[in-house]
């Protein structure tokens, strides 16, 4: 047991250094040596999935549960390398476990209810992010991914609310601010919609999405029609809302919002 104490120094070392494929070299002869050696079998299981093998994490974590079943922590492990591996419901399967054995690691709740959106059960997946939001109330990936999901379902009400949570705290998230402008897009609330896309594109000039959802917004003419004359009815400032939208030469594509709205006060003021 000696020699196997000093390849687990060696290796350990090694680990530290970043050094990890000697480390797992190291570790893989203390495993020829004393099979059910867990320390070093999740220590070589850790190494491979930071080095991107989930195939063999999956192998390793694997074995130490079948020596011990109820290791929480490797079950939470092997479950994240089966969503890796989009294996979503073994996935949901082992961090299912986790829960049963350890209901507070609120983070299993997590990567079921994303193992749910990824196979297209939404209703679970939005059950076990509001499990999840039960557990942590500040998780911001929670309210994230929550309102991803109820943006996938079309309750975009739910998916702005959540979204405006994250926003509160940091109002420069582009992710977020980009799925708020789909959210109310899905409402055809079209002002608030129109103001998120631009949102994103100040934060992030070069947002594609923001980019071709602001473009396909603004040379929609019935649309943006149906939104001058509604403006005009609450008796908004043309002029004021032009400004406000109006995105400038920085965004090639975008400088028609103007002639549009003025086209669009014309045509209203005719009527």
């Amino acid at each position: 047991m000696n020699d196997i104490n000093k390849i687990v120094t060696i290796a350990e070392e090694y680990k530290m250094q970043g050094e990890l494929l000697k480390a797992s070299i190291e570790y893989k002869k203390v495993l020829d040596k004393d099979p059910d050696n867990i320390n070093s079998r999740i220590s070589l299981a850790d190494i491979y999935y930071i080095l991107g093998d989930i195939k063999k994490s999956i192998e390793m974590y694997e074995k130490v549960i079948i020596i011990k079943p109820n290791y929480v922590s490797v079950l939470y492990r092997l479950g994240i390398c089966y969503f890796r591996a989009t294996k979503f419901y073994k996935a949901i399967e082992v961090l299912g476990r986790v829960i049963d054995l350890h209901t507070d690691l609120h983070m299993a709740y997590y990567w079921i209810a994303l193992s749910y959106y990824h196979v297209g059960r939404i209703k679970k997946s939005i059950e076990f992010f509001q499990k999840l939001q039960e557990k942590n109330k500040n998780s911001t990936l929670g309210f994230y991914h929550l309102a991803i999901s109820y943006k996938a379902m079309g309750k975009y009400e739910k998916a702005i609310e959540c979204l405006k949570e994250i926003l509160r705290e940091d109002p420069n998230i582009v992710s977020v601010n980009y799925h708020l402008g789909e959210s109310y897009l899905g409402l055809a609330e079209i002002k608030e919609a129109l103001m998120c896309f631009k949102k994103v594109l100040d934060i992030d000039p070069e947002h594609r999405g923001a980019m071709d959802k602001m473009y396909t917004l603004i040379n929609d003419q019935e649309l943006m029609y149906t939104f001058g004359v509604e403006s005009a009815m609450n008796e908004d400032d043309i002029d004021s809302l032009v400004s406000n939208y109006h995105i400038g030469e920085a965004y090639k594509g975008f400088a028609s919002i103007e002639k549009a709205f003025k086209y669009f006060k014309q045509k209203n003021e005719k009527k």
